[in-house]
């Protein structure tokens, strides 16, 4: 199951072996939900809600114009900044890796992303990659490089909402 995350998740026993985001998860996502800045969405065994398989985080963002490749740049406005949106965050514990539980949070991260679409323009998921394996991570499911950053990486709107159709 993936839900919203809540004060009933066990965060400080998440442990991914990225301590970044350990620590974001176990004591800066909820505050940042609270406040309206992100969004964090959690994978929990229906056995038990309080563990916490894995997570991710959206927020919005804007882009430039130049971050993306030509093709899809054309549609976009070339003078005010872009409105998107970021996965911030992603991560799977430990203990739970090698069983597609990261594909899973992407699928549900751009079904999230699509349902806000709707309602708040925005042209594209961005990710910061953390290293050059999770770029090849998303790059396997149609992640972009941005043209200033090979870390950075964007899915357009449209590829998402074909992607699902």
């Amino acid at each position: 199951m993936i839900e919203p995350l809540s004060r009933c998740h066990n965060r400080k026993g998440f442990q991914c072996g990225v301590g970044e985001l350990d620590y974001f998860l176990g004591k800066v996502a909820m505050q940042h939900a609270d406040k309206g800045i992100s969004r964090t969405f959690v994978m929990v065994p229906e056995e038990n809600r309080t563990i916490i398989i894995g997570f991710y985080t959206l927020t919005v963002c804007e882009v430039k114009f130049d971050q993306f490749a030509s093709d899809d740049s054309k549609p976009l406005p070339k003078i005010h900044p872009i409105p998107a949106a970021k996965l911030v965050r992603l991560a799977v514990a430990r203990d739970f890796r090698g069983q597609h539980f990261g594909t899973k949070l992407l699928i549900h991260a751009m079904e999230s992303f699509l349902q806000a679409q709707s309602v708040v323009g925005m042209s594209a998921l961005f990710v910061n990659a953390k290293d050059d394996q999770a770029a090849c991570f998303y790059r396997k499911y149609g992640f972009s490089p941005c043209s200033d950053d090979p870390l950075c990486l964007y899915l357009p709107t449209d590829t998402i909402r074909r992607a699902f159709q």
